[in-house]
């Protein structure tokens, strides 16, 4: 097997119990890795859009070769810079609803090992991604002494729908955030099963990127988590501090869903027969008040101090808005800011300037979207739990093939584009054959070293990092900026996080 696909496969089987049943997986050259083991029962029938059921156990022994059915949803164009990232070739992808598995690796299956555990979410707007995605094969990081765990969950408006029927017959009245709760689930699996695989339950470190890492904020703030993790990581995004104001609450949620699914149907026995592909073209409402597993809004939770105080590592990219630009003017008209607000923030971000829209629009998104809701989560953690916090930019220009299809907007080049840290925190260079220099590879050392001593110690420093200090608001040093030369810095966008900064507290307040 190449380096590409992950660790070569030895072919010596290995063996594990779990709550379900007897599990054999295999051993690579210093890992052992067991993929596709069901969490959960499959969310078919009449379990579509109900809280995650306990998966039944299974007689004998179970093979643990390969990795579950993906959640069912639309890939990007295979052309896109998006699609080449998170998938080598996706075309053969098996897809169900029956989707509630998840992967693990391990160096050490010794009952006494007690090594500490990263358990990831993946990214994708609650829209698209799996945990089976090679991107986050964990073989490298698990070689660096931890447990990796990755998860599937249900997506699109399978995962992501409230319904005043769904309200009606639950019996706490919740609905919506099923992709959510079942990320809890697969966590409470990981923390009665991990010592299996030689993990720590109580060392366990909660990660994701991009919609994965929202899903990290809102699993802090739920009591119905408090004490299945000792630390969280999130990248380049959040669930928290969303400029363009509050989440909903379960009755608007539940108006918008049953106005999106009129079409298909108006009973929730119509709407559970329909096919899974009824769904796909469905947006998901996002994350919502419901009631069951986020009770209240995320961002008021880590104003008042009462989510779990943990360490925690987060950051953004530097150029998270080029993929993304031509959403620009609407994300502008979508912020609810008064008059003077926006115009300060038309004179940070020309629009209208010809000369500057390019840079302009990419970092409007950027920081709209990704870089202030990160920052204000990492320093409002800082602030409010007194637990240490690291925050990073990634700062690097990837070597992308010459057949990637231009920046839309007309811009030159992608430059550290949303997502293109996660190949440099896993080590994962390998798992795309374009045309990765030393200075590439040494990059992604020095991270997933530093992600892999944050899981390990619940802190990124050590040997071969420049000093990462905890955030400091008063520090012109309060992040590590990661690129040919990490080094301290601060962020260059004060002056329009300030702008967010009094907008958004002033609403969340």
């Amino acid at each position: 097997m190449s380096s590409r696909r992950g660790e070569a496969d030895t072919g010596v089987p290995v063996r594990v119990t779990t709550s379900g049943g007897r599990l054999l997986g295999r051993r690579g050259r210093s890992v052992s890795v067991f993929k596709g083991i069901p969490y959960a029962a499959a969310p078919v029938d009449n379990l579509r859009w109900r809280p995650p059921q306990p998966a039944e156990p299974w007689d004998g022994e179970r093979a643990a070769f390969v990795a579950g059915p993906a959640p069912m949803q639309v890939l990007p164009p295979c052309s896109s810079l998006m699609y080449r990232v998170n998938h080598a070739d996706a075309s053969a992808l098996v897809m169900s609803e029956d989707c509630l598995y998840l992967n693990v690796w391990s160096p050490d299956l010794s009952s006494g090992a007690k090594l500490p555990v990263l358990f990831w979410i993946h990214g994708g707007a609650n829209k698209t991604g799996h945990g089976g995605q090679e991107l986050f094969d964990g073989s490298r990081l698990a070689a660096r002494g931890l447990v990796v765990v990755t998860v599937n969950m249900r997506l699109g408006a399978l995962g992501f729908l409230s319904l005043p029927e769904l309200m009606a017959e639950d019996e706490l009245g919740a609905s919506g955030n099923y992709g959510v709760q079942d990320v809890a689930a697969a966590l409470a699996w990981v923390h009665e099963n991990v010592a299996a695989f030689g993990g720590d339950a109580g060392k366990v470190t909660i990660g994701g990127n991009s919609a994965g890492a929202a899903t990290v904020t809102h699993l802090m703030a739920a009591p119905a988590s408090r004490g299945l993790f000792r630390a969280a990581i999130g990248q380049s995004a959040s669930g928290v501090f969303r400029p363009e104001g509050r989440m909903l609450g379960q009755v608007e949620a539940a108006g918008q869903g049953a106005a999106a699914v009129s079409a298909l149907g108006h009973s929730l026995e119509r709407l559970r027969d329909l096919p899974a592909t009824a769904f796909l073209n469905i947006a998901p409402q996002g994350v919502v008040v419901d009631g069951r597993l986020v009770v209240e809004e995320t961002t008021d939770v880590f104003l008042q101090g009462r989510q779990a105080a943990v360490p925690l590592l987060v950051g953004w990219n530097a150029d998270e808005g080029s993929l993304f630009a031509s959403r620009a003017e609407s994300e502008f008209e979508s912020l609810p800011y008064p008059r003077d607000a926006r115009a300060t923030l038309a004179k940070l971000y020309p629009l209208e300037q010809a000369e500057h829209v390019i840079a302009a629009r990419r970092a409007l998104v950027g920081d709209k979207r990704f870089a202030y809701p990160v920052w204000r989560w990492g320093r409002t953690h800082a602030e409010t739990s007194a637990a240490p916090t690291w925050i990073y930019e990634f700062d690097h220009s990837l070597p992308l093939p010459e057949d990637v299809p231009p920046p839309a907007d007309g811009g030159y080049g992608y430059g550290a584009f949303h997502t293109a840290e996660a190949l440099f925190a896993w080590d994962n260079l390998d798992m795309r054959p374009w045309q990765w220099r030393d200075l590439d590879r040494a990059l992604a050392r020095q991270m997933a070293d530093a992600w892999a001593r944050f899981v390990v110690n619940a802190d990124p420093n050590g040997l071969g990092l420049p000093p990462w200090r905890t955030f400091d608001a008063s520090s012109d040093e309060h992040l590590l900026r990661f690129g040919a030369a990490t080094q301290p810095g601060c962020t260059t966008r004060r002056e329009a996080f300030a702008v967010f900064d009094e907008m958004t507290l002033q609403v969340k307040r």
